[in-house]
């Protein structure tokens, strides 16, 4: 179960693995030098395609991960501000 909290140091303590990841070099392609196998030549294009899906998701999710932060920070800011209210309430 994950922890939820208004804490910005535990929303980047949780996404902070996301910020190493390297999506600039797309991975290595593959190349089949000759091939009249087709099943090869279908599996080459299969995993040259899939590949760059992987690298899709993995830039989508590493700009995500910057936002887990700055959403917390608001929320973080929000719960400040109504934790002063109770103490005026009263």
């Amino acid at each position: 179960m994950v922890k939820v909290a208004s804490n910005v140091g535990a929303a980047q303590e949780a996404v902070s693995g996301f910020a190493e990841l390297d999506t600039s070099g797309g991975g290595q392609q593959v190349t089949l030098s000759v091939s009249n196998v087709s099943c090869m030549q279908d599996g080459s294009t299969v995993a040259n395609k899939l590949l760059s899906c992987i690298s899709e998701l993995a830039s989508g999710v590493k700009g995500q991960a910057s936002n887990v932060t700055a959403l917390a920070a608001e929320i973080e800011d929000r719960d400040k501000q109504d934790a002063s209210g109770w103490c005026e309430a009263r």
